[in-house]
């Protein structure tokens, strides 16, 4: 899978993962992001993607940057496309979704 990942300046840190975009099968690019902390812009910054065709060496272009923020060079990175977006998803402090069951109302 090519992923291009985009760092976050913290004050204590230094540079952390923030969030990505990867490439699928059909050459789509897609932003991965904390829903949290990019809510409704990182939902229009996919429909960019998507409607510009812009490939990830091109994301920065979509995804502005500044002095707080930094694409990485595209990375290829081998294995299951799953297993992959979780391990990224964790590197990057996304939150778990919980899913809650609803109770039944008889």
């Amino acid at each position: 899978m090519k992923i291009r990942k985009l760092q976050r300046l913290e004050n204590d840190e230094g540079w952390v993962d923030d969030g990505y975009c990867y490439e699928k099968a059909n050459g789509q690019v897609v932003f991965r992001y904390n829903a949290v902390t990019w809510g409704r812009i990182g939902a229009r910054y996919n429909v960019q993607l998507r409607d510009t065709g812009a490939r990830l060496a091109e994301v920065h272009k979509v995804i502005p940057t500044g002095e707080s923020l930094r694409w990485l060079p595209v990375e290829e990175m081998p294995g299951d496309i799953e297993e992959l977006k979780a391990t990224l998803d964790k590197a990057c402090g996304f939150p778990k979704v919980q899913h809650v069951a609803k109770p039944v109302v008889g």
